[in-house]
């Protein structure tokens, strides 16, 4: 078993040993302590966080609305700024792709990205072009919806109708321009919100455990859990960093990074491992880390939860390119969280091994 990390001031043989000898005789939690764990989880951050979400959302809604009925460049801006505010809260709990946010691909719905063949850009178009084409009056209602792709239904499509100057360009002449922001933002308002009621549901299969029920055990429950964990750290190095980053200065394109038009791509990160981080450790009494500590492996439970407070340093100090465009220092600034965040998930997939978790299919395996 190998264990990578990154430390200041410990020497690297002396940990690896230490981790060696910890893991030979760790002691797996119990179906109690498991059950501890998937409590602990939803009742101080599942639940929590959806509701910020929902709270943002409506607000965000609000703000749109307040918008179209006065347009002004302070409305505008107060949309702005409840834009990023929902956005980030979403950004909280965009590691958790189980339970409700699955029903009826909201996941896909609140947020289609990567958007690699700009499916939102061109649909977006096409609908406020029909529109203005059109004899008849647009409606965006469930049955709209219903049939739309998840292109135009989130974050994304929204963000683009508020920042996108070329496409913000068409509001004065269209006027099914805002009544189909409106309409996105109360459609991810009402999905938010069902959300935080369905969870309410969801507790029971954390509750009863059979060959019936969605898991058969606390601990099969945890392990979705602990997916949410793991799995996200690798997305974001690769996904959110590497790819928009390149391989080198040249060869930076940072409009395929996440949420760039609103210059959030690294404001997303931050809250990504900011939420990562509280799952991991901040979750009283029964967290993550807690549960290593207790299987005997508390110096591997302390390197990730000090690598999780560096990167968040690191990326405090790296600002959002200029222009699009970075200088040499902060692309290697950067370049350098993606290759240590590749070092904490080589970490967690360790601790999975001292938890006796066996992840199985990994959701980004064929991506």
């Amino acid at each position: 078993m190998m264990f990578k990390f990154f430390l200041n001031k410990t020497t690297g043989a002396t940990v690896l040993s230490l981790l060696l000898s910890t893991a030979l005789y760790a002691q797996a939690p119990s179906a109690e302590r498991w059950q501890a764990f998937n409590e602990a989880v939803i009742s101080q951050h599942i639940t929590p966080k959806y509701r910020q979400l929902a709270n943002q959302s409506s607000l965000l809604e609000q703000h749109i609305s307040g918008y179209c009925s006065q347009r002004s460049e302070a409305s505008l801006a107060a949309a702005k700024s409840q834009f990023k505010l929902a956005q980030q809260a979403w950004q909280q709990v965009q590691h958790i792709q189980f339970g409700p946010v699955t029903m009826l691909m909201r996941n896909f719905s609140l947020q289609y990205w990567p958007d690699k063949k700009n499916l939102g850009g061109r649909q977006l178009n096409t609908l406020l072009k029909d529109a203005q084409l059109s004899a008849t009056e647009q409606r965006y209602d469930t049955d709209f919806f219903a049939a739309a792709s998840v292109a135009v239904k989130g974050y994304p499509a929204l963000e683009r109708m508020l920042f996108d100057q070329k496409l913000i360009l068409q509001l004065p002449g269209n006027l099914s321009y805002c009544p189909l922001m409106q309409a996105i933002a109360n459609h991810i308002s009402a999905n938010t919100a069902a959300i935080v009621s369905e969870w309410k549901l969801e507790l029971t299969n954390y509750r009863q455990y059979s060959e019936e029920h969605t898991y058969e055990s606390s601990m099969e429950a945890a392990t979705e859990i602990l997916k949410a964990l793991v799995e996200p750290v690798e997305a974001i190095s690769d996904a959110k960093i590497a790819v928009p980053l390149g391989s080198e200065l040249a060869k930076m394109r940072w409009r395929k990074s996440e949420s760039w038009r609103s210059g959030q791509s690294l404001e997303n990160i931050r809250s990504n491992l900011t939420a990562l981080q509280h799952l991991y450790s901040g979750v009283a009494l029964a967290s993550t880390k807690a549960l290593l500590i207790e299987s005997g492996s508390a110096e591997l439970a302390e390197i990730i939860d000090r690598q999780f407070s560096t990167l968040l340093v690191q990326l405090k100090a790296i600002a959002e390119p200029r222009n699009m465009q970075y200088e040499q220092r902060q692309f290697s600034q950067l370049a350098q969280v993606q290759q240590q965040l590749k070092q904490l998930s080589d970490n967690l997939l360790a601790s999975m091994k001292v938890l006796q978790i066996n992840l199985g299919f990994n959701r980004r395996d064929g991506d």
